[in-house]
């Protein structure tokens, strides 16, 4: 049987559309998590924190308190675990883990292990939860409070929380003031996710069932990259997909990998596909969030520039992917300077590959666009700094 073979511009239609960023697909937050699978949550805050800019992306200036309030209270709509990094997922779907739990509890059974060593502080800690409902790691009094190193150490308290959330024996029930919530899963969870076993391969089938759908089109690689596991674990996963047909094997043009397209996209319609959004990305879009991926399909290479010394920066520390229609065309830095109610385009900079009438046509759509941030940021201004070379264009 001969192997089914797209062409480059079909898989990025494809990237484009099924990960909600064609059009406006989506009405909601909840749409857009449910697509998702997860969102990514990030406290970087120089102009938004990274988990509210997919949803913008998406749905246009949307109330933020509309995330806020699905993860908040009594049996939230969505809760935090480790999905992709630290995420919120559906709470709904907190038992498909459990195969990742149970590997971290096996972890924690080793003598050598931070839980075995700590066994006493461990059982405090739950009696603690079990007594006062959820904490934030601030209002447990305990020397161990204390951190160990700079200002990102951890205390023991800490670090015991977070394994235990990674093991499932606590969860998180919200934030305050970013701080996350801790609490037993008793306290926060409904008893249809309390009382839900999931068989750990039937987990591991739906999430990447998942995994493949949002990539439309997508390597072993791209697959096990979504619930972050290396792509030999989740080589025999995408097989059993492919077994029961959820997954089938495709070539893409210019592609050095078997790629597998997920069954919802068999009969797609290229032609239905009109890519119409001019939008930044966060560092973390699903679109982006791979860096090989966005070379292998859009021809980008981006690296998120925090971490690299000022010097070293080639487009700003807080540069954001930016999309026009079916392309990835620049990079722009952005800041909330909310001390002057500004937003501040640090640095703006366009992709060499554009003609000079993409870059005509470019203009007025990111502009607009900007204009868009700034107001759904609730600042009173937008100041774009002379530096870059899309910057002078823009501020023409």
């Amino acid at each position: 049987m001969t192997t089914p073979t797209l062409s480059a511009k079909e898989a990025k239609l494809l990237a484009l559309y099924a990960c909600g960023l064609d059009s406006r697909q989506d009405k909601t937050v909840l749409d857009v998590i449910t697509r998702f699978g997860m969102l990514q949550i990030d406290s970087v805050n120089v102009f938004e924190r990274a988990h509210y800019m997919p949803l913008f992306s998406r749905l246009g200036s949307y109330d933020k308190n509309e995330l806020d309030s699905l993860t908040q209270g009594n049996q939230p709509k969505l809760i935090e675990y480790w999905a992709h990094q630290a995420s919120f997922i559906k709470t709904e779907d907190l038992p498909l883990f459990d195969w990742r739990m149970q590997w971290y509890r096996d972890r924690a059974a080793n003598k050598e292990s931070f839980q075995y060593k700590n066994k006493k502080l461990i059982a405090w800690i739950l009696s603690e939860l079990e007594a006062n409902g959820p904490m934030t790691h601030s209002q447990f009094e305990h020397e161990e409070t204390k951190r160990t190193g700079s200002w990102w150490g951890w205390s023991n308290v800490k670090i015991a929380l977070e394994r235990l959330m990674r093991q499932g024996d606590v969860i998180a029930a919200g934030r305050r003031n970013f701080s996350r919530m801790y609490a037993l899963p008793e306290q926060v969870l409904p008893k249809s996710v309390l009382n839900k076993n999931v068989d750990h391969q039937t987990g591991k089938m739906k999430l990447f069932g998942n995994a493949a759908k949002l990539m439309g089109v997508g390597t072993v690689r791209d697959i096990a990259n979504v619930y972050c596991i290396y792509p030999s674990e989740a080589k025999p996963i995408v097989a059993d997909l492919e077994a029961l047909g959820i997954v089938k094997e495709v070539k893409v043009e210019g592609w050095k990998e078997k790629a597998y397209l997920h069954r919802d996209f068999f009969n797609f319609d290229f032609k239905s596909v009109k890519p119409e959004l001019t939008t930044v990305l966060s560092p973390f879009d699903p679109l982006t969030w791979q860096r090989e991926r966005a070379i292998r399909i859009f021809d980008f290479d981006y690296k998120i520039e925090i971490y690299v010394p000022e010097p070293k920066r080639i487009y700003g520390y807080y540069s954001l992917p930016t999309l026009h229609k079916d392309k990835l065309v620049a990079r722009i830095d952005l800041k909330s300077d909310r001390q002057n109610s500004s937003l501040l385009v640090q640095s703006a900079w366009h992709e060499l590959e554009l003609s000079a009438k993409e870059l005509t046509g470019l203009k007025k759509p990111l502009t607009k666009h900007l204009v868009d941030v700034q107001k759904w940021q609730k600042l009173e201004s937008l100041e774009i700094k002379a530096k870059g070379n899309l910057a002078l264009e823009l501020s023409a």
